[in-house]
């Protein structure tokens, strides 16, 4: 996967972030009664990373929190998750319950 100027983004190399993949699968897993698999959280953290050089329907900023983390909907399956999203880290931080988009109805698409 390239960036913007065409640079190879290399993601998962940092120590910590396969901790967070497995801490993001977890609480999928807890919150939404479903099973994420390690692909499945692949293809949504792409898709969020994706987002910062075109626009994806499927991908919605609602808030950011600090300079490098933000919280996204993300549209998977039939249903919106929302996820909080490390861009310096290029990782999911974690899933968090659906009751979050309640405050963000008026910015997602359908």
């Amino acid at each position: 996967m390239k960036d913007l100027q065409g640079n190879e983004i290399k993601v998962d190399c940092l120590p910590w972030a396969a901790n967070q993949k497995r801490h993001a699968i977890r609480r999928a897993s807890e919150r939404y009664g479903f099973e994420l698999t390690e692909a499945d959280y692949d293809s949504i953290r792409d898709r969020i990373l994706l987002l910062f050089s075109r626009v994806d329907p499927g991908v919605v900023l609602l808030d950011r929190q600090t300079k490098h983390r933000a919280l996204w909907a993300v549209w998977h399956g039939a249903e919106w998750l929302p996820v909080i999203y490390d861009k310096r880290q290029k990782t999911i931080v974690t899933f968090l319950p659906k009751h979050v988009l309640k405050g963000h109805k008026e910015k997602l698409p359908f």
